[in-house]
């Protein structure tokens, strides 16, 4: 037995030299013990044709579905040759095999393909895109693991590579890399690859992808030495790429390599309907942490009886509010009562999500698949050229079954929900988007540490989300209140009365519950929306009450001053708090309250004309049209009298966050705001409180003392008036507000009087912003320079802030959602709108089968006529090669509706489709523009 293990460990890397070695070493073990003991030292000397950590025989996986019942981690690699009209394919592999790591090679996407449409549920996805077409890889890894992204490269003609850090404990990490290198790479793009795999200094790692060397080829050696000079062995020991007319002919070129390959325990090789490629498999011996159930915790509404909780709430006695004097004492029995009586008729349980196939998967395409693979390993086995008939046979069935399958289902679902867009939205977004779960990150950054801890994970959230309108403190120079701008506190326009607080009526109550949406969840109240609506007529009275009894009292109750925040990933690495943006949830009844109180604070501003006419965020007839409007006229007039127009952009750092609470205070006395109701305004901005809420966990709350509060219906309202005089009687120079977007801009005979009318307006814009506590962003703050002359002018003059940085000049800008240009073509938005498109039509386009005619009209016009509509009346006399574009795109999507072919005419598309053309369209919402303006209306 011992003979037999030495020679197959000395002769593993020498096959050619076996009947030498296989002689010698029975030679040596037939004489004496001094001869055995000098042949285990010669071994020793040789052992440099020994593999390096050659480790135990690897376990051989037959199936997908033996791969599934592994026990450790799962790496699988496909070349998917495509990925999107495969994802159907990819969800069902991941199904069927429950892999942690699937690496995909060729994935030929593009920035057009958002992540969001081949994400898989349960999935984390990174990606590296070629820039041209073809190439590609993606890495899609399961969302309980703690990974980072260590690397992303791609050099057009080598390869494509992703390395993300796996972090498997506190002590060990895995790298995993994926890539891809096209049969055309130069001989360059091996070491390139190599090199960079190096520089990073992993540790342990797992390299796998397609790189088109055949390793069974002699032209593998240069590959071999590189991985023997990195001491990595491959791991998959049979063709991936089979030859079917010429089994002799297949190769090996879909590699494993690993530096510690006596940690892995099986490899597999696996028929692949994705690619003429096979999938290749390991599993690294590894405890893996045990999947947690996602747990829901809702209200159980299956049993829930309308009839029962109208009767019992009907024979609630609400008459006692009206005898206490106490707002928060009225509102703690309300809500006690009421809550009681919801959670008697739908309590509170933890549901568990399980797992669902998709909808469409079924009985018979599974048992088709098993065939399929039944087939492959037959013919794999057999290389019968009637065996490998019969497997594709069955692939090409079973492809063209699961393509069936799906788009008949989407098709009936589309159609019958045509008259409920509810479902009929649920269904179309069910075909491109896993659903959302609000899930715990596996870990966040810290200081260059991991936080684990869920606590630690909450308090830091909070605390990060808490700090945005104060870590600015640092920037504002102290000064004295003396010192304070009284430009940016007075008011233009002294109203001639006060505003006073009106006692909301019943009915405004039970409309706005009427009005309520039963898809938003409750807040920290816990009154769900859904009870609430179906007891408005029984709760508009006492509601009423309890409003009516904050304006007297000067107070709102105090949970009404609280707020649920949720985390959610605006994109990029989940470890990093930064790339997180916090979404509030408010009492429902808090915000009924707020829009009350709003309609009554806004009929005050406007019929006073207390804000400016050149703000038009949150108010009613303005909009970002119209604001852009008025700027571009601006500008426009002044070019026509051969003038210069140069404009700032301005751009304010957390702005909504960094309001101060006892300044809005003092400028809304000064706008005319009673005593009593500013009273009401302190109690409302004071004693706010947050936490942070993922999943079922809670952090504990901390006092926010900056900011209008987020996702509040008063917040917009009350910042408008704290910015109202930023920019009034700012010399020789026009403003435009909209929110915190600000523009200031001056016209001239000359650029360098443009330039300097500017920078005095901007020295005083300053002033006022440091006196209300606010910070420019100076880095985001662009200048841009309108001229009349076609060709191109040197502009030396800079504007400079107060510490002396200059502001970056530009050719174009991103103003209220409409890129402007210096030469007012507006062929970069235009260039920005077709993007976009073009991502709508390739969504609809890959998913045509999936809705009917009707469906398709339904879908454009709800989703890509908005795009292609929004603010043309602003570009609509660009010229027409900008424009012409935008057509062809249009033509498009009235193919997609009509299920005409290239060849048919635009006037047919238009008359199949009932719709006018680009032009038509332009010219009918000028002059509704035009019609809205002449009353009034905007």
């Amino acid at each position: 037995m011992c003979i037999s293990v030495i020679e197959h460990t000395f002769i593993r890397r020498c096959p050619a030299d076996k009947e030498v070695v296989q002689a010698d070493v029975q030679e040596f073990v037939t004489k004496s013990s001094m001869r055995r003991k000098c042949f285990i030292l010669l071994l020793l000397l040789l052992s440099g044709n020994i593999q390096p950590n050659p480790g135990p025989p690897l376990d051989h996986i037959g199936t997908p579905n033996d791969f599934k019942s592994r026990s450790g981690l799962g790496i699988l690699h496909i070349n998917v040759r495509s990925l999107l009209p495969k994802l159907d394919l990819i969800k069902i592999w991941v199904k069927s095999t429950d892999t942690d790591i699937l690496v995909l090679s060729e994935t030929w996407l593009n920035k057009s393909v958002p992540d969001k449409e081949i994400s898989l549920t349960g999935y984390n996805i990174f990606r590296c895109d070629r820039p041209k077409k073809g190439g590609g890889v993606a890495i899609y890894i399961k969302n309980k693991f703690q990974v980072s992204l260590i690397s992303s490269l791609s050099v057009i003609k080598q390869f494509e590579f992703i390395a993300l850090k796996l972090q498997m404990s506190k002590d060990q990490s895995l790298t995993i890399m994926g890539c891809y290198r096209p049969p055309s790479a130069n001989s360059e793009a091996l070491s390139s690859l190599f090199n960079h795999v190096a520089s990073l200094n992993a540790g342990e790692f797992v390299l796998t992808g397609d790189l088109n060397l055949d390793w069974l080829s002699p032209k593998s050696d240069n590959l071999k030495s590189v991985c023997d000079s990195l001491n990595l062995t491959q791991l998959i020991d049979s063709p991936t790429h089979p030859n079917i007319k010429n089994p002799s002919k297949s190769s090996l070129i879909d590699l494993i390599l690993t530096d510690a390959p006596h940690k892995f325990t099986a490899i597999g090789i696996f028929a692949n309907d994705l690619s003429d490629h096979c999938a290749v498999a390991t599993v690294r011996n590894i405890k893996l942490p045990k999947t947690k159930p996602r747990i829901l915790i809702r209200r159980d509404l299956k049993k829930l009886n309308e009839q029962a909780f109208i009767y019992d709430l009907s024979i609630l006695k609400w008459d006692r509010i009206s005898l206490i004097d106490d707002v928060d004492l009225a509102w703690q029995y309300f809500h006690d009562e009421f809550l009681n009586l919801i959670n008697k008729h739908a309590p509170i349980r933890r549901f568990r999500v399980k797992g669902r196939n998709n909808p469409w998967f079924s009985p018979e395409i599974d048992n088709l698949i098993k065939d399929r693979d039944t087939a492959w390993c037959r013919a794999r086995k057999s290389h019968s050229e009637a065996d490998w008939l019969h497997f594709r046979q069955l692939r090409n069935k079973c492809t063209l079954l699961i393509k069936k399958a799906k788009s008949e289902y989407y098709l009936s679902e589309t159609s019958k929900n045509l008259n409920d867009p509810k479902k009929f939205w649920k269904t179309v977004k069910s075909t491109y988007e896993p659903s959302q779960t609000n899930d715990f990150p596996n870990f966040l950054t810290k200081d260059g540490k991991q936080l684990t801890d869920k606590t630690a994970i909450l308090d830091y959230f909070n605390d990060h989300f808490i700090s945005a309108g104060s870590v600015f403190d640092s920037s504002i120079p102290n000064s004295g209140t003396s010192a304070l701008n009284a430009d940016a506190f007075e008011t233009t326009k002294c109203p001639n009365t006060q505003f006073n607080f009106t006692d909301v009526s019943e009915q405004e109550v039970l409309r706005e519950l009427k009005n309520l949406d039963t898809r938003k969840t409750a807040g920290p109240d816990k009154l769900d929306t859904l009870f609430l609506k179906l007891a408005a007529d029984y709760i508009a009275e006492p509601l009423s009450v309890i409003f009516n009894l904050s304006f007297s009292c000067r107070k709102i109750p105090k949970v009404w001053k609280s707020a649920y925040v949720l985390p959610l990933l605006k994109g990029g690495d989940p470890a990093e708090v930064n790339n997180y943006r916090p979404i509030s949830k408010l009492c429902i009844l808090a915000k009924i309250f707020e829009k009350l109180v709003s309609e009554q604070l806004k009929d005050y501003l406007e019929s006073n004309s207390i804000l400016s006419e050149f703000q038009s965020g949150f108010r009613k007839h303005h909009s970002t049209i119209t604001a852009t409007l008025k700027v571009l006229d601006d500008v426009i007039q002044a070019l026509d009298c051969k003038k210069y127009c140069v404009a700032l952009f301005i751009d304010l750092s957390k702005a909504f966050d960094t309001v101060d609470h006892s300044l809005l205070i003092k400028i809304m006395s000064n706008i005319g705001i009673s005593e009593q109701a500013v009273a009401w305004f302190t109690d409302y901005l004071s004693n706010r409180s947050q936490s942070v809420q993922i999943s079922d966990s809670t952090s504990f709350a901390r006092e926010t003392q900056k900011g209008v509060p987020q996702g509040s219906i008063l917040g917009p309202i009350l910042f408008s008036i704290y910015i109202n005089n930023l920019c009034h009687n700012l010399p020789n120079t026009s403003y435009h507000l909209y929110a915190d977007d600000t523009i200031i801009y001056c016209c001239s005979q000359t650029v360098a009087q443009a330039f300097e009318f500017l920078q005095t307006a901007f020295d005083t814009f300053q002033a006022r912003l440091r006196s209300l506590k606010m910070v420019l962003n100076a880095e985001k703050t662009k200048v841009m320079v309108f001229s009349h002359k076609r060709e191109p002018q040197e502009i030396t003059q800079v504007l400079k802030t107060e510490t002396n940085k200059s502001i970056e000049k530009v050719n174009s800008y991103k103003y209220l959602g409409f890129i402007l240009d210096s030469e007012l073509s507006f062929k970069r938005h235009v260039a920005s709108s077709l993007h976009k498109l073009k991502m709508k039509l390739g969504f609809y386009y890959r998913n045509k089968s999936c809705f009917s005619l009707k469906a398709r009209k339904f879908l454009v016009a709800a989703t890509f006529l908005p795009l292609i509509d929004y603010g043309d009346v602003l570009y609509m006399n660009a010229s027409s090669a900008c424009l012409q574009p935008l057509n062809t795109v249009y033509h498009c999507a009235l193919r997609f509706v009509t299920g005409c072919s290239r060849l048919t005419h635009h006037c047919e598309l238009y008359a199949r489709a009932e719709w006018t053309s680009l032009s038509m369209r332009r010219y009918t919402h000028w002059i509704t523009l035009v019609y809205k303006t002449l009353l009034g209306l905007v």
